[in-house]
């Protein structure tokens, strides 16, 4: 089992298995009203990634779960891979709380193309796809905000303006699709930025560096040494309508 990593962020935690918390959940096709504010969270949510194919795809994943949870700490998300549930924190602000599902949404669609972290890989390979992933949601999750903020519903792009831990990725992506680049542009501007911050680097490398450790120790694996091919990088880097943006760490330049 993979061992959730605790950060002030959004997560992929991939493969996973369910954790113990008190949580209230609501299974698709979410038909049941029996918990308000999830279903109330799912109408919204296909509102938001209405025509982003891939978005809406995974949203109607016939396996997914999404929950609501009080327990939530330090992380404002995450979204398991077996079985497939996303977990978001009640305590979030409402708008920011849709930012968060369309982000672990785009975790749920890196799963169903593949692009997702495999055993085998080396602790620093394994960090590195992590880190592609998180940069990669976050690169998604303000294309959506932003087409809606283009139609007048300008919430989930204010909800991510204003916090914190990636104010400065919406910053550049505004200022990329001001300049004209474009959403692959824009895109590639906010894959980019995401590793500018060097306090958000060594977090989510310290991170998924004792995930790696701890799940090395309970499975009791033998050391691996396997290296991220440049194909990981073009199948993960494809925008929800199918165009690919360009994509890379700062490892590989």
């Amino acid at each position: 089992m993979w061992k959730i990593m605790r950060l002030a962020a959004l997560m992929l935690v991939c493969p996973g298995l369910a954790v113990a918390e008190d949580i209230l959940c609501l299974m698709a096709p979410f038909e049941d009203q029996s918990v308000p504010a999830v279903a109330s969270l799912v109408v919204q949510a296909r509102k938001d990634v209405a025509g982003f194919p891939s978005l809406e795809s995974a949203l109607n994943d016939p396996a997914l779960e999404i929950c609501l949870s009080d327990k939530l700490i330090l992380e404002l998300g995450y979204m398991l891979v077996s079985p497939r549930r996303i977990v978001i924190s009640s305590l979030a602000a409402p708008d920011l709380r849709r930012a968060i599902v369309v982000h672990e949404l785009r975790h749920l669609d890196q799963v169903r193309s593949g692009a997702c972290p495999r055993p085998g890989l080396s602790m620093e390979e394994n960090a590195r796809a992590v880190m592609a992933n998180e940069a990669d949601a976050n690169a998604v999750s303000l294309l959506v905000a932003w087409e809606g903020r283009q139609d007048g519903k300008e919430a989930l792009w204010d909800a991510l303006k204003a916090w914190d831990s990636t104010k400065d990725i919406v910053a550049r992506f505004e200022e990329a699709m001001t300049a004209g680049d474009g959403a692959a542009g824009a895109a590639a501007a906010a894959f980019a930025q995401w590793y500018a911050s060097e306090a958000r680097v060594e977090r989510y490398y310290l991170s998924s560096c004792s995930d790696y450790l701890d799940r090395e120790d309970q499975d009791h694996r033998l050391p691996s040494y396997g290296t991220l091919s440049d194909r990981y990088f073009r199948q993960l880097c494809i925008l929800p309508g199918g165009a690919a943006y360009d994509c890379s760490d700062p490892s590989s330049r």
